[in-house]
């Protein structure tokens, strides 16, 4: 009778995770002082060498830096803008 329970359990439990909304990446927006294809190449391979980045969107007119992370890497804003200070050295986080 015990496992028969445990079992009816861990179905319900199992069909209630699947109801949950999928976690949305994290998003970290950078102000990062861009002059040409150059400065945008060098900041996209800076940061393609950091783990959990899912998506960099760059726009070198706004000099706007969008990354997103997967849901379940930790990814902290300083240490994208770390990595990015060490091309572009006067990056900063984007205020709101």
């Amino acid at each position: 009778m015990a496992r028969m329970t445990m079992h009816l359990l861990t179905r319900k439990a199992s069909r209630s995770k699947s109801r949950l909304p999928p976690l949305s990446p994290k998003r970290i927006e950078l102000k990062v002082p861009m002059c040409c294809e150059g400065c945008e190449e060098n900041v996209r391979d800076e940061l393609t060498l950091l783990e959990g980045v899912k998506e960099i969107n760059i726009d070198v007119i706004t000099q706007k830096v969008i990354v997103l992370s997967h849901y379940d890497v930790k990814l902290e804003p300083c240490v994208v803008l770390n990595a990015v200070k060490k091309v572009k050295h006067r990056a900063e986080l984007w205020s709101k």
